[in-house]
């Protein structure tokens, strides 16, 4: 018997990210740029650089076996994120770090992974000293715009990793530049809640997705 298992994206598991996460390069380039790559091929090797020069820069959730990941986070410093700057409250503060994205098959989406990656996330970053971290959230409810370079993004959100605007909320982010769409939120480090340990959040994953 298998059940999911959360674990850091390193080195060693780059091949097994979920697979939208090993397509999208939306995050890692500027806007003007992003046609032109190689997804695949530049996706891996900015994870690649990102850890040596940050060191982990995502959690999975997973059953460790080879497999695609069922989901999956990536986090960095800002300047590691310049494709930020398409949504319409950028930038990212200075003093803050980014959760760019999470990557979640539909199936599992809202039954409580995410908040198991965002916690692993903050936890990485507060070792790191970072003041603060910020992301992107997507309003369940919002309409689709009509037109423009944000309804594309809207209609990409699957495949470029955008974070549900409710699952920012309750893992303790707070809105700091609103938008009926994509507000961008922010959670001071460390935080006044307590996080999961990233035991506890095996644990809770072993009971709740055990097959």
């Amino acid at each position: 018997m298998m059940h999911a298992a959360l674990f850091p994206l390193t080195q060693e598991h780059l091949e097994v990210v979920h697979p939208q996460a090993r397509k999208s390069v939306f995050w890692e380039f500027a806007p003007a740029t992003v046609a032109k790559t190689d997804a695949a091929f530049e996706k891996e090797a900015w994870l690649s650089s990102t850890l040596l020069e940050e060191g982990i820069c995502g959690y999975n959730i997973g059953y460790r076996n080879g497999t695609a990941a069922i989901a999956t986070t990536i986090f960095c410093d800002r300047s590691s994120a310049p494709g930020a700057a398409a949504l319409p409250t950028a930038p990212i503060s200075e003093d803050a770090a980014i959760i760019s994205s999470l990557f979640i098959d539909e199936v599992f989406r809202g039954v409580g992974m995410e908040a198991a990656l965002l916690d692993a996330a903050l936890m990485e970053l507060i070792k790191r000293d970072y003041p603060a971290v910020e992301a992107f959230g997507l309003r369940a409810d919002a309409p689709l715009p009509e037109a423009g370079p944000l309804r594309k993004i809207v209609k990409k959100r699957a495949k470029i990793g955008l974070i549900d605007f409710e699952a920012l909320r309750s893992a303790g982010f707070e809105v700091v530049a609103d938008h009926p769409v994509l507000p961008r939120l922010r959670m001071e480090l460390p935080p006044a809640n307590r996080l999961l340990s990233a035991k506890a959040a095996d644990t809770l994953l072993a009971e709740m997705y055990a097959i």
